[in-house]
């Protein structure tokens, strides 16, 4: 879905739409209200978020399961599989032959992390079958789901895009919130990713934290070689960008001294092999995101032809280890008297 710049204000086709935003939002409240979440099987911490559009979930979710695993959890993950058709029976990434099985950003976690990656668009039927075949499985994490109310879970996380925000703060099709800001003073968690919490999200009851996508390095797409990213400083790119939030990714590339050509792609798009050809042939480098290179048509056939920008963020310290003494409570306390 493509985000349309009425969405950041409250201009006049905004307002034509209100009263629709305010139909989604009272179903939304209605819905989360209702909700009987109950205590998981296993501890559960959905990522999710309010607004439509890239945040930013997806690098998070995988910093989540880095930090689980160096504290000594056996994560796996479950995911909806954007784009996809899946069947009756959610799809193990460990036997999945490529992104069109699966969606784009499960499979980019399993080939980060490692980690088991299940997926079902009923977020509880996916969990089981994790449990089911991965036993040794301590601790789930939810790839989005915030509003699938189905699944129990332990904390929830919601990711803000640091540079849209919340818009408009109508919902919609008014807006870009999926239910209502206030949802935020409820969990447990809020991550604003490139911005200040304060100004985003002003007297924000719940702990919120900065967080910033780092590049760490740029990796050849044709033999694996990694460069830095200083050697974008002063370079002509042709920048390819299928996420959510494609803004953000060229900002951070002219923020490193790139001059980028755009080429925005719908969001869990791939170009076609006569796109990818063209762009590759265009003799500019073509830079791409990690989400965008595991669907990418076509091999290059020399060195420094395609390059993707590889890195993560660092989640705070502080709310790893709020993360943790909530984890360790559970164990303490597995029947959930704790919560």
């Amino acid at each position: 879905m493509r985000y349309p710049g009425f969405w950041q204000r409250r201009g006049p086709l905004a307002r034509l739409l209100w009263p629709l935003g305010w139909l989604v939002c009272a179903e939304a409240a209605r819905r989360r209200a209702g909700a009987t979440h109950g205590e998981p099987r296993c501890p559960t911490i959905v990522v999710g978020n309010v607004t439509v559009g890239g945040t930013g979930k997806t690098p998070v979710v995988m910093a989540l399961v880095e930090a689980l695993r160096q504290a000594g959890y056996r994560p796996g993950v479950i995911s909806r599989g954007f784009g996809v058709k899946v069947g009756i029976e959610p799809v193990d990434l460990a036997e999945a032959e490529d992104p069109s099985s699966c969606g784009d950003e499960p499979w980019l976690i399993h080939r980060r992390t490692q980690v088991p990656v299940v997926v079902h668009p009923r977020r509880r039927q996916a969990a089981d079958q994790l449990l089911a075949r991965y036993p040794e499985v301590d601790v789930i994490v939810s790839d989005d789901g915030l509003q699938h109310h189905r699944l129990p879970r332990t904390l929830e996380w919601v990711v803000v895009d640091g540079r849209r925000g919340l818009g408009n703060g109508w919902c919609l099709p008014a807006g870009p919130l999926r239910e209502s800001a206030q949802v935020l003073a409820e969990v447990d968690a809020v991550l604003v990713n490139g911005g200040e919490p304060d100004r985003l999200v002003p007297g924000l009851a719940t702990d919120a934290w900065r967080v910033d996508f780092a590049p760490d390095v740029l990796v050849d797409a044709f033999d694996e070689r990694e460069l830095p990213v200083a050697e974008l400083e002063g370079q002509a790119v042709l920048a390819v960008a299928g996420i959510g939030n494609p803004e953000r990714f060229f900002a951070m590339l002219e923020a490193k001294g790139a001059r980028v050509a755009r080429r925005a792609l719908d969001d869990h798009a791939a170009p076609t092999l006569s796109q990818a050809r063209a762009w590759m042939a265009d003799g500019r480098p073509v830079v791409m995101t990690q989400k965008d290179a595991v669907k990418w048509p076509e091999r290059p056939t020399r060195p420094g032809q395609v390059l993707v920008v590889q890195g993560g963020i660092r989640l705070p310290d502080e709310l790893v280890q709020a993360t943790l003494a909530t984890l360790a409570e559970h164990r303490s306390h597995p029947d959930g008297s704790t919560r």
